[in-house]
Order: C-alpha cells, then sequence, then structure tokens
C-alpha cells in the first residue's frame, strides 16, 4: 500500500513540474517571459483627461491680463 501511494505521489509531482513547463513555454511564446527568465516590464501609459475649456478659458484671461 505504501509503495502504491509513492508511486502516486510520484506521478502526481511529474505531472505538476511537466504543467509547469508548459505554462513557461507558453508564456515564452507570446512574449510574457524572457527564455533567461526575466520578465518584461510593462508600462502603463493611461492618458490624463484634458483640462476642461473653463480652466483654459481663465489661464488665457489671466496671460492676457483680463478679469
Amino acid at each position: 500500500m505504501q509503495q502504491q501511494n509513492d508511486d502516486l505521489t510520484f506521478g502526481l509531482e511529474e505531472r505538476v513540474i511537466s504543467l509547469k513547463a508548459r505554462i513557461r513555454e507558453m508564456k515564452m511564446k507570446i512574449g510574457e517571459l524572457d527564455p533567461q527568465g526575466r520578465k518584461e516590464p510593462k508600462i502603463d501609459l493611461s492618458r490624463s483627461q484634458p483640462p476642461e475649456k473653463s480652466d483654459l478659458m481663465a489661464i488665457k484671461a489671466k496671460l492676457l491680463g483680463r478679469k
């Protein structure tokens, strides 16, 4: 019985190792991982909202000396 449990555990460990290797290979294919294991940096370039027209008009009036 102990031998059977050891065999099942060993088989499960092999399957986990194989699955992790396949996941790593797929990540390399889609460019998420570098072949040397480095991760590519991801940059978030979200654009900020443009200022409202009233703000622009107030700045323009201030620069032109109007109130």
